[in-house]
């Protein structure tokens, strides 16, 4: 993938303020969160909560893991924020406009 779809993606993702607010939870816990204890915190039910993880998850800036519970028929998705960089300049889209034929 180029890195100006990358980019697009990664900002696509951020464009939208429930998600920069999970990105900003995430920041400031510092360690993986339960699904259920972002949506609380953030004052959202679980299922819009999963919604916009995914998204952040797709362009790669948060990242999940299940715990199974021992001893109990059911797992719990833990999300973490990965380190990510958003760097735009001119080279950068002289470059990405010349290798794409525009």
């Amino acid at each position: 993938m180029s890195e100006l779809r990358e980019l697009a993606k990664k900002m696509k993702a951020l464009g939208h303020p429930l998600r920069l607010k999970i990105v900003a939870l995430l920041a400031e816990e510092g360690e993986d969160m339960y699904l259920n204890e972002i949506a609380n915190r953030l004052g959202v039910n679980r299922a819009l909560a999963k919604i916009h993880l995914k998204k952040l998850e797709g362009a790669g800036i948060v990242k999940s893991r299940v715990v199974l519970v021992e001893g109990e028929a059911r797992a719990l998705r833990y999300y973490k924020l990965q380190d990510f960089e958003i760097h735009i300049s001119p080279e950068l889209l002289r470059k990405e406009g010349k290798n794409n034929g525009y």
